[in-house]
């Protein structure tokens, strides 16, 4: 299953999380807007939406470095270390122009599980779920992007999507499975990236479904 992670944690565990996939598209907010997520202390993940695309395939120099990345809200359902998360409203996560007046890439953000791990120092949230319904529009098509030729070359049906969420800092330092059980307000910077899934894990998907095509015709 392709996947959504979501994780929260310090920047020394970020720098050691090991790379389970080929990034295709890399961003992280404008830094001119300050704080980039917000939780509301109650049940909602919002993003600040100028995120800007910082490279594809490993390079700056890519045409789709500048594009702009729309993440849809999440709500957050549940208790203790595992809750329930969703988009509220649509689920689309697009890939446009700087300016918004072209759309590249619309792809479909599934529902998951969210589960809080470790200690305040060193713990992080995980999220997982599925991108699918990838759709590369014509303009997508024609800017001539290494990262978007790359997720057409592969026909994949989905991406595994990551996003590094930083916690607050200082004197008000908490985690984000502190705000998620104690209702409070938080919010910081982030990083993420779209990855295509190795070409093995695709091959087992594509045998999954076929041997479940073939359980359901006997």
């Amino acid at each position: 299953m392709k996947r959504l992670v979501i994780v929260i944690f310090t920047l020394l565990v970020c720098a050691g999380a090991p790379a389970l996939a080929t990034p295709a598209i890399e961003f992280s907010p404008d830094s001119s807007t300050g704080g980039s997520w917000e939780y509301d202390g109650a049940s909602t993940l919002s993003f600040n939406q100028n995120i800007t695309i910082d490279a594809g395939m490993g390079s700056n120099a890519d045409t789709l470095t500048g594009s702009l990345v729309y993440i849809p809200t999440l709500v957050i359902s549940g208790s203790g270390s595992f809750y329930d998360v969703k988009p509220i409203g649509s689920p689309t996560i697009m890939i446009t122009n700087a300016d918004k007046s072209a759309l590249y890439m619309t792809a479909t953000l599934g529902s998951g599980n969210l589960q809080t791990i470790g200690t305040v120092a060193g713990g992080y949230t995980a999220f997982m779920t599925d991108i699918t319904d990838i759709v590369i529009t014509d303009a997508g098509k024609a800017i001539g992007s290494a990262a978007l030729n790359s997720i057409l070359y592969t026909q994949t049906q989905g991406l595994d999507f990551e996003l590094s969420l930083q916690g607050g800092s200082g004197t008000n330092y908490r985690s984000f499975a502190e705000m998620l059980a104690g209702g409070y307000v938080g919010g910081n910077g982030f990083s993420g990236a779209m990855s295509i899934p190795e070409p093995a894990t695709i091959a087992l998907l594509g045998f999954g479904s076929l041997a479940l095509l073939r359980k359901r015709r006997k």
